[in-house]
């Protein structure tokens, strides 16, 4: 019994030394990355020889942190995959240089030996200089005779001159072996290192019926990757078109290079949940009122959403003609093809590209368009006095913008960086280009028709106040001033915009207060707007 089960032992060992070395192992190379917003699918090919029948694979230079769940693996010529594993392991990038390290160390044991006899000779200079200054100590001492004096002296300086001078120079001589010998150090630590890398490692079982060169097409999803849209936006000048170049910073950290891959940037995101959403149980309850009085001052505040409205009297007056995009394809945008599917957006890129795996962000261009703009300065004299020039872009949801930063360039000077908010309802995309202190606004209190007064219990404020605007460029412009008066929370004070005080306005908003003109100032042109309001509370109240 004893004997067949040490048959049966040294049977089982033979089978797994045979399988061990029955294994190929093979590495794979990075063909296609297709990166999201936030994770990438990576492709990789493996070619191996197989055999007919059953055969084991070991495929390297996979991704090491990925989505088990998500790998899938194809195989020409009828190869059957009946089973895989993926695991993480190092593989050696450099062996020690036996050569170099034999080289290293002669170099540094005759360096060594340089030194050594170096540091006798300065030894022996350094005693000879203490005798010497013991030998003129005993001779002056001793000495009766100048001329014999004068004589040890003279020798004295000549012999510790002569050995200075030479222990200056070997000790220049010293530090210059030390720092060799320290380099030389350095140079056979790095070569006696082993370096590793971390790399994914797929194990395959797989049923050949013939023998044959099979390709194997592996691909995966790892979260350590994602790239960000951002934009060039450039404005040369107001009659000409705004210029969006749309652009890409991908980066990985899969400490895996991707070398000459074909790269796809997809809008998807496939880590999101994609079951929709159902309704549970609406359940109120009381809350505290501090809480709800804290909530409502958020959630009951309005903001004003646009800088200009468009009427159709004003864009008769302006001649405003209908805007279209001109997609122009230039640069990187003749590489770059744009897909639309009903759930994202897709750019394939026919250049090759290589991106690093230690996460570091690379620029890509994927495509250009020029779109007209409206342009118009604007103030709120109420905030500042200075004027903007805004640059209002229509129809911008026909780009297929991304929600990202962007830098504007205005006339070849770069002005600053904005969000574009690609989720954003307004009709129209404002631009900030800057500060035109050619346009000019005054804010003045007329104190003569702003007063305050008692009725009764209450306290009646009147406002009115004078805004003039001189246009001191040399053609005319596009102009949009806006004033705000106060909304009230409460019944107790009552706020009125004073319309007949007030020179006529092109739009106002009540819910937020909002009064806006807007018209053509011609060249050298002046203009003055009046707007007034009043606001009664009750006078032992204080408002703010």
């Amino acid at each position: 019994m004893k004997k067949l089960i040490s048959t049966l032992l040294f049977s089982c060992c033979l089978f797994c030394l045979a399988a061990q070395e029955d294994v190929k192992t093979i590495k794979s190379r990075l063909n296609e990355a297709t990166v999201f917003l936030s994770g990438a699918e990576l492709t990789h090919t493996a070619t191996a020889s197989l055999n007919k029948g059953d055969n084991e694979l070991k495929i390297e230079k996979l991704s090491p942190t990925i989505d088990r769940n998500s790998i899938k693996i194809r195989a020409n010529n009828s190869v059957v995959v009946s089973a895989f594993e993926f695991s993480t392991d190092d593989l050696p990038l450099k062996k020690p240089n036996e050569g170099r390290i034999k080289q290293l160390k002669d170099s540094i044991k005759l360096i060594t030996g340089q030194l050594n006899k170096l540091e006798s000779e300065l030894k022996i200079d350094s005693d000879l200089t203490q005798m010497l200054k013991k030998g003129i100590d005993r001779k002056v001492s001793d000495t009766l005779q100048i001329t014999d004096l004068i004589k040890a002296l003279d020798y004295y300086q000549a012999k510790s001159t002569e050995i200075d001078a030479r222990l200056l120079k070997n000790r220049d001589k010293q530090e210059k072996l030390e720092t060799l010998i320290a380099e030389l150090n350095q140079c056979l630590k790095k070569e006696s290192i082993n370096e590793y890398e971390q790399t994914g490692v797929l194990r395959i079982r797989c049923t050949s019926p013939l023998a044959a060169n099979t390709t194997f097409t592996i691909s995966y999803y790892t979260p350590l990757a994602k790239w960000i849209p951002f934009y060039n936006i450039n404005v040369a000048a107001p009659d000409k078109p705004v210029t969006i170049v749309s652009n890409a910073k991908v980066s990985q950290s899969t400490t895996v290079n991707w070398e000459n891959v074909k790269l796809t940037l997809s809008t998807s995101t496939p880590n999101n949940n994609k079951t929709a959403p159902l309704f549970s149980a609406w359940f109120l309850r009381f809350a505290d009122v501090a809480q709800i009085g804290h909530q409502g001052a958020g959630a009951g505040r309005l903001v004003q959403n646009a800088y200009s409205y468009e009427t159709l009297d004003r864009a008769r007056a302006f001649d405003l003609d209908e805007k279209e995009i001109i997609d122009i394809p230039r640069g990187m945008s003749d590489y770059v093809e744009v897909e639309e599917t009903m759930l994202s957006q897709t750019f394939n890129i026919d250049l090759p590209y290589t991106i690093p795996g230690n996460g570091k962000e690379q620029s890509i261009e994927l495509k250009t368009q020029d779109i007209a703009a409206e342009f118009l300065y604007y103030c709120v004299p109420k905030l500042s006095l200075e004027t903007y020039l805004l640059a209002e872009i229509s129809n911008w949801e026909k780009l297929d913008l991304l929600s990202g930063k962007a830098n504007i360039t205005y006339d070849g000077t770069y002005i600053g960086e904005t969000y574009i908010n690609a989720s954003s309802t307004q009709e129209k995309l404002s631009l900030t280009l800057g500060v035109d202190k050619r346009v000019v606004v005054k804010r003045e209190l007329l104190k003569d028709f702003s007063k305050s007064t008692f009725i009764g219990n209450d306290t009646k404020q009147i406002f009115a106040y004078k805004l003039t605007v001189k246009n001191n460029r040399n053609t005319a412009v596009r102009f949009v001033l806006k004033e705000q008066y106060p909304q009230s929370t409460t019944k107790e004070i009552e706020t009125i915009w004073l319309e007949k005080e007030t020179t006529k306005p092109t739009v106002v908003k009540e819910e937020t207060g909002v009064v806006t003109w807007e018209e053509t100032l011609k060249a050298g042109e002046t203009k003055e707007y009046r707007f007034s309001y009043s606001m009664k509370y009750p006078k032992n109240r204080i408002v703010k």
